[in-house]
């Protein structure tokens, strides 16, 4: 009688662990969908890579500020709030071909209350190009013919003196896609 039970507990073992499959998990090391690289300058010397001081980042007609998980640290949530950096990534939406952020330099309520904070909104189009990866990882999302455009805010001040556009393909987040000079 034994012998059945325990028979019957490994054939129910067998199944089971057949019903799972390799392809049923999505490896970390699979690219998915790229974030937008973009890196900061001197107008001055475009040659020196610059971080504006604390740089908010929120998309345009909302009050939540970008945030991206970290690749390195899958836990940990970068929040673009108050950013100091010379290069950053953000993503873009993949259900529209437009995407609109407020960057909001000197970002801190100091700068808001005595009027030194200031803020462009920048439009990124772009085409949207899926391609199916498998079945665990479903599609990527890859950015065709990136254009960007900015506009001062309601406070009439340009911080953002120049944009080029180094790749209009984002298929990778290895190096920038987007330089801006201040």
């Amino acid at each position: 009688m034994k012998f059945k039970v325990y028979s019957l507990i490994l054939f129910v073992s067998f199944l089971i662990s057949m019903g799972c499959q390799r392809d049923d998990i999505c490896p970390e090391t699979t690219d998915t969908t790229p974030l937008l690289i973009i890196r900061f300058y001197d107008i001055n010397d475009p040659a020196v890579p610059l971080a504006p001081q604390n740089l908010g980042i929120r998309e345009e007609n909302s009050e939540e500020f970008v945030f991206i998980r970290n690749d390195r640290n899958r836990d940990q949530v970068i929040t673009y709030e108050r950013f100091t950096g010379d290069s950053l990534a953000i993503p873009l939406k993949t259900d529209s071909d437009i995407t609109s952020f407020k960057f909001i330099l000197n970002n801190t309520e100091a700068a808001l209350e005595d009027g030194t904070q200031d803020t462009d909104i920048l439009t990124f189009t772009y085409g949207i190009n899926e391609e199916y990866i498998n079945r665990a990882c479903a599609f990527k999302v890859n950015y065709v013919g990136l254009k960007v455009d900015a506009q001062e805010a309601e406070d009439n001040s340009r911080w953002i003196q120049d944009i080029q556009v180094e790749q209009a393909n984002i298929v990778d987040q290895n190096q920038a896609h987007v330089s801006i000079f201040f």
